[in-house]
């Protein structure tokens, strides 16, 4: 299979991951982002795994942060972290960056500002269909901390901090 259609694959399956765990919530995202996993473990390398956890863990964590200060809520949930289906959209999402998106997420300059714009709207699409409640200054908090997170994990990969490697997608040059 050519890297082109890796990157399709790549990003069909995010996409259909987060419709799954935004419009099926914790039923409908384990096997949505289980399936994604087990496809992208054919492609990933074995450092790759590593940075995936990094950026999910943290993810979650900033997400877990916004949810306990009231950045956002969830309609009756109680729980002191975020829910399943979004900590498991941040492991998908987590794995895009090394393939479907990697042309953005190598370069800082547009990584950053994509990033700031386009999660907010991920955020407010998840709010239209039921997921979530933002709060009144959400999306600015969203979007500062996306673009803060994608620089820092920019240079956690550019730098080698968390070695990668390359993915079979990264090899072929555009």
């Amino acid at each position: 299979m050519s890297a082109t259609q890796l990157k399709v694959i790549n990003a069909v399956a995010f996409q259909l991951c987060w419709f799954a765990c935004v419009l099926g919530g914790s039923l409908w995202a384990l096997p949505a982002v289980l399936a994604f996993m087990i496809w992208h473990r054919k492609v990933a390398t074995k450092e790759e795994w590593l940075f995936i956890s990094v950026l999910s863990l943290s993810g979650i964590a900033l997400d877990t942060l916004w949810y306990q200060l009231g950045v956002f809520s969830f309609d009756n949930y109680t729980m002191p972290v975020i829910p399943a289906w979004l900590a498991l959209l941040w492991l998908a999402f987590s794995a895009t960056l090394l393939h479907s998106l990697h042309t953005i997420f190598s370069r800082a300059w547009l990584i950053v500002p994509l990033a700031a714009i386009s999660a907010p709207v991920s955020y407010y699409a998840g709010q239209k269909f039921g997921a979530l409640t933002l709060g009144p200054d959400a999306l600015w908090i969203i979007s500062a901390s996306w673009g803060g997170l994608m620089l820092a994990a920019y240079f956690a990969h550019s730098s080698n901090i968390i070695p990668t490697f390359s993915s079979p997608t990264e090899r072929e040059k555009p």
